[in-house]
C-alpha cells in the first residue's frame, strides 16, 4: 500500500519530467542533425548531367528484364531530377525577364544610315544580348528536360502498373500443393540468415552505449506519455452526456482520432528519435518505416471500429446495433486490420532482405487465407445472432452475402494458384470496410457540425451577427460548404477503395508533391498555387470593394452635398469597377493575357449581341441611367402607364413603387427609348386644376375672389407663380370656372386638391353661391293611340326648355 501511495503521489510528476527530458533530448538531437545536414548542402546537378541521367532512365525503361525495384529507383531519380529542374527554371526565369527588360530599354541598334550611338550603349547592348542568349538557352533547355522528365515519369508509372498486373495474375502453385509449402520452408532459413546479418551489422555499426541509452529513454518517455494520456486525459475528454445523436457523433469522432493516431504517432516519434541519434542503418530504417506503416494501417481500422461500434459502451454507440452484433463487427474488423498490418511489415522485410520470391507468395497466400477465414467466421456469427434473435439484422442484409461471396472467391483463387489476386481482393475488402466506416463517421460529423450553425439555431444567429451577415446568408453558405465537404469525402473514399491497382507510398507522396505544380491549359501552365492565389486575390478584392462601397454609402458621401441619387450612382459604379478589376487581376495571376481576353470578349460580343440582345440593351441603358441620371432615386415618374416613386436603379432594370405600395420592375431600355414623365426632375412643384360651376345668378367677381382667397390661404400652395381663376365658358346650366395653382410638393397634390374642394364647398355655402347640377323633368301627356298600340296612353321623355329632359315610351 505504501508503494502504491508513493506511486500515486509521484507517478504523474515523474511522467511529466520524463516526457519533458525526452523531448529536450530529442530536440537537441534533431537540432544537431539538422545543423549537420545544413552545413554541407549538396551541389545541384548540371543540365548535362541531368540529360545523361534521363538518357540512362529512358534506355532502362525499355529493357525487357526491367524489374519493379529498378522502376522504383528510376522514379526516385526522376523525382529528384524534376525538383532540380524546377529550381533551375525558377532561378532562370527572373534573370531572363530582367535581361529582356533591360534590352527593351536600350532598344534596337540604329540602322546603317542612322547616326551612330555611343560606344558605351553599344557595348552594354552587346553584353546584355550575350548574357540573355546564355540564360535564355539554359532556360529553354531546362524546360525541355523538365518536359522529358515528366514524360519519362508517366512511362515509368505505366510500366510499373503493367508489371504489377502481370504479377497479380501470375500463376503460382496451389495452396493445396504440399510441395509449395515444403519449398517455402526450405527457403525460410535464407531469409533468417539475412535477418541475422542485418542485425549483426546494425549492432556493430551503431553500438554507441550513450546514444542507445538516450534512445531508450526517449522511447520509454513516449510510452509513458501515451499511457498517461490514455488513462487520465482521454477519459476526461470524452466524459460527456451522450443522450443525443450529435453528442454521440462527437464522442465517436474523438475516439476514432485518438485510437487511430495514438500508436502510429508514438511509433513515428520513436523512429524520428532513433534516426536523429543515428542509431539506424539504411536497411533497418526501411524495416522501421514499414513497421510504422503497418501499425498505422491496423490503428486506423481499430479507431474506426471503436468509434462506430463501441462494444463496451453501448450508451454512446453511433450505429443502431445490439451488443452482440456490434462486438462481432468490431472484432472481425480489428483482427482483419491487424493481419493487414502484419502483411505490410512482412512485405517490407521480404523486400529489404531480398527474400526468395516463394516466401512473398506464401505470405500473400497466408494473408488471403486468414482474411477468407475471418469473412467466413463473420458470416457464421451473423447467422447465429440472427437465429438467436429471431428477427432479421440490418447489417446482415449486406454483410452476409458480400462476406460469403468474397470468401468463396478468395478460396477459389488460392486453390487455382492465383495467390496475388487473392491477396489483392483481401486487401481491398479490408480497406473498403475501414474506408466506409470512416466515411460514415465523417459524414455524420459534417451533418452534425453544420446543423448546429443553421439559420434557425442560436449559435448560427450569434455567428452571423459576429460575421456581420444575415442568418439566411450564413445558412446558405453552410449548406453549400457542407455539400462540398461531403462530395470531397465521398470521392476520397471512392478513390481509396477502387483506386489504381498498384499504389505505393512513393506514388502517393509524388502525387501530393506535384499538386502545387498544377496542369496546363493549352500553352498556359496553371498551378494549383496560382489558382489558390487568384481565388484569394479575387475574394479579398471583392471584400475590399464591398467595404469601400459601404464606407462611401454610409460615411463619406452622406457628408457631401451630392444628391442621394448621385451618391447611389457613384457607389454602384465603384462596385462594378472593383469587380472588373478583381476579375482582371485574378485572370492575370493565372497567366491569362488580358489583351487576349479582351479579343475573346470582343468576339463573344457578336454572339451576345444576337442571343442576349435585350439583356445587353438593358445593361447599357442601365449604365446610361447611372451616368446621365435622367431619373433619380426618389423621383415621381410615369412610364409605361405606371406611376410611382423610383426606389432603385440597377444595371438591368429599375424598381418603382406605385401609390398602391406595389413594386414594379421596368427594364432600363424603356427609360431610354420610351417616353418618361418625371414630376420631380427639376423640382417638386406640381400644378393642380380644379373646375367648378356656379349658377348664372351668382356674382362672378365674388366667385373669383373666394377661389383666390382659398388658394392663397392653403400652406402647400406657392404664391410664385400666384394662383389664377379663369371663367372659361358659359355652360348649359352653370358658369364654368377653373382654379389653377401650383403646389410645393407634387406628392401631396391629391391631398391639396381634397382640401381645396372642402374649402370651396364651405365658402360657397356661406356666400349663398349655388353650385347647380343637371336637372331632369318628367311630364305626362295624353295622346291619340297609335295604330300599332293597344293602350290608350303613351310615355314621352324629352329635354325641357330649362335644361330638363322628356322621354316618350
Amino acid at each position: 500500500m505504501t508503494i502504491r501511495r508513493i506511486w500515486l503521489a509521484l507517478g504523474r510528476p515523474a511522467i511529466f519530467w520524463a516526457v519533458a527530458g525526452a523531448f529536450l533530448v530529442t530536440a537537441a538531437a534533431l537540432g544537431n542533425a539538422a545543423r549537420a545536414e545544413s552545413s554541407a548542402p549538396p551541389e545541384p546537378p548540371s543540365l548535362e548531367s541531368i540529360k545523361s541521367s534521363l538518357d540512362e532512365i529512358e534506355a532502362g525503361v525499355d529493357r525487357e528484364d526491367v524489374t519493379a525495384e529498378m522502376l522504383a529507383g528510376f522514379r526516385q531519380t526522376l523525382n529528384a531530377t524534376t525538383d532540380s529542374l524546377r529550381g533551375k527554371i525558377e532561378d532562370l526565369e527572373p534573370r531572363a525577364n530582367e535581361l529582356h527588360q533591360r534590352l527593351d530599354q536600350l532598344g534596337p541598334a540604329p540602322a546603317k544610315d542612322a547616326p551612330p550611338e555611343s560606344a558605351d550603349v553599344a557595348n552594354e547592348r552587346a553584353d546584355l544580348t550575350k548574357q540573355f542568349s546564355e540564360v535564355d538557352g539554359d532556360l529553354k533547355q531546362a524546360r525541355v528536360l523538365s518536359l522529358r522528365a515528366e514524360q519519362l515519369s508517366d512511362r515509368v508509372s505505366q510500366r510499373r502498373h503493367a508489371l504489377y498486373a502481370q504479377e497479380l495474375f501470375a500463376r503460382s502453385p496451389s495452396v493445396l500443393n504440399p510441395s509449395f509449402w515444403m519449398d517455402t520452408l526450405r527457403a525460410f532459413p535464407i531469409e533468417l540468415r539475412a535477418e541475422h546479418a542485418v542485425v549483426q551489422t546494425w549492432l556493430s555499426e551503431r553500438g554507441d552505449g550513450l546514444r542507445w541509452t538516450a534512445g531508450l529513454l526517449i522511447v520509454a518517455a513516449i510510452i509513458a506519455l501515451a499511457i498517461g494520456l490514455s488513462r487520465w486525459w482521454f477519459p476526461r475528454l470524452i466524459a460527456h452526456p451522450t443522450d443525443t445523436r450529435s453528442a454521440k457523433a462527437w464522442v465517436a469522432l474523438w475516439v476514432f482520432i485518438w485510437y487511430a493516431a495514438r500508436t502510429p504517432l508514438a511509433a513515428a516519434a520513436a523512429l524520428l528519435a532513433f534516426d536523429a541519434l543515428d542509431l539506424l542503418t539504411s536497411r533497418v530504417e526501411e524495416i522501421a518505416e514499414g513497421l510504422v506503416a503497418g501499425i498505422a494501417a491496423a490503428s486506423f481500422s481499430y479507431g474506426v471500429a471503436r468509434g462506430l461500434f463501441a462494444p463496451r459502451e453501448p450508451q454512446r454507440r453511433l450505429l443502431q446495433e445490439d451488443d452482440r452484433t456490434a462486438l462481432c463487427f468490431h472484432n472481425h474488423l480489428v483482427w482483419s486490420a491487424r493481419a493487414l498490418g502484419v502483411l505490410v511489415v512482412s512485405q517490407v522485410v521480404h523486400k529489404t532482405l531480398f527474400a526468395p520470391l516463394i516466401i512473398t507468395v506464401a505470405t500473400n497466400a497466408l494473408f488471403a487465407a486468414i482474411t477468407a477465414g475471418f469473412l467466413t467466421h463473420l458470416v457464421i456469427r451473423l447467422r447465429q445472432i440472427k437465429k438467436d434473435r429471431g428477427e432479421a439484422l440490418v447489417a446482415a442484409a449486406w454483410a452476409h452475402p458480400v462476406g460469403l461471396l468474397v470468401a468463396v472467391f478468395i478460396a477459389l483463387a488460392l486453390i487455382a494458384g492465383y495467390a496475388g489476386l487473392a491477396a489483392f481482393v483481401a486487401l481491398r475488402v479490408i480497406v473498403a470496410a475501414a474506408a466506409i466506416g470512416a466515411l460514415y463517421l465523417l459524414l455524420v460529423i459534417t451533418q452534425t457540425l453544420f446543423s448546429t450553425i443553421g439559420e434557425q439555431t442560436a449559435k448560427g444567429q450569434t455567428l452571423a451577427a459576429d460575421l456581420g451577415i444575415s442568418a439566411g446568408t450564413l445558412g446558405f453558405g453552410a449548406a453549400v460548404l457542407s455539400a462540398a465537404i461531403r462530395v470531397i469525402l465521398i470521392l476520397a473514399s471512392f478513390l481509396v477503395i477502387i483506386g489504381p491497382w498498384e499504389v505505393s507510398t512513393a506514388d502517393l507522396f509524388d502525387t501530393v508533391r506535384n499538386i502545387p505544380f498544377g496542369f496546363k491549359i493549352g500553352e498556359i501552365h496553371v498551378s494549383f498555387e496560382a489558382v489558390f492565389t487568384a481565388v484569394l486575390v479575387l475574394f479579398l478584392l471583392l471584400i475590399v470593394t464591398r467595404i469601400v462601397q459601404r464606407w462611401l454609402e454610409t460615411e463619406l458621401l452622406p457628408r457631401t452635398k451630392l444628391e442621394p441619387s448621385l451618391q447611389l450612382s457613384i457607389v454602384t459604379i465603384f462596385g462594378y469597377v472593383g469587380a472588373i478589376t478583381a476579375i482582371g487581376l485574378a485572370l492575370s495571376g493565372l497567366g491569362f493575357d488580358l489583351q487576349k481576353v479582351a479579343l475573346i470578349a470582343g468576339a463573344l460580343s457578336v454572339g451576345i449581341g444576337f442571343g442576349l440582345q435585350s439583356v445587353v440593351s438593358n445593361f447599357v441603358c442601365g449604365l446610361i441611367l447611372l451616368t446621365e441620371r435622367p431619373i433619380r432615386v426618389g423621383d415621381s415618374i410615369v412610364v409605361k402607364g405606371e406611376e410611382g416613386w423610383v426606389r432603385r436603379v440597377r444595371v438591368r432594370a429599375t424598381e418603382i413603387e406605385t401609390f398602391d405600395r406595389a413594386s414594379v420592375i421596368i427594364p432600363n431600355s424603356e427609360f431610354i427609348t420610351g417616353v418618361v414623365k418625371n414630376w420631380t426632375r427639376a423640382n417638386t412643384l406640381g400644378r393642380i386644376v380644379i373646375k367648378v360651376g356656379v349658377a348664372y345668378d351668382s356674382d362672378p367677381v365674388q366667385v373669383r375672389e373666394i377661389l383666390l382667397d382659398i388658394a392663397s390661404a392653403h400652406p402647400q400652395i406657392v404664391q410664385s407663380p400666384p394662383p389664377g381663376v379663369f371663367l372659361l365658358e358659359f355652360g348649359e346650366g352653370a358658369l364654368e370656372f377653373e382654379l389653377r395653382c401650383v403646389v410645393a410638393d407634387v406628392e401631396k397634390a391629391l391631398s391639396v386638391r381634397s382640401d381645396l374642394n372642402y374649402a370651396i364647398i364651405k365658402r360657397f355655402r356661406e356666400a349663398d353661391i349655388e353650385i347647380p347640377h343637371q336637372q331632369r323633368e318628367l311630364r305626362w301627356r295624353a295622346e291619340e293611340p297609335d295604330k300599332d298600340r293597344t293602350g290608350p296612353f303613351s310615355w314621352s321623355f324629352r329635354p325641357s326648355g330649362d335644361g330638363g329632359e322628356s322621354r316618350k315610351l
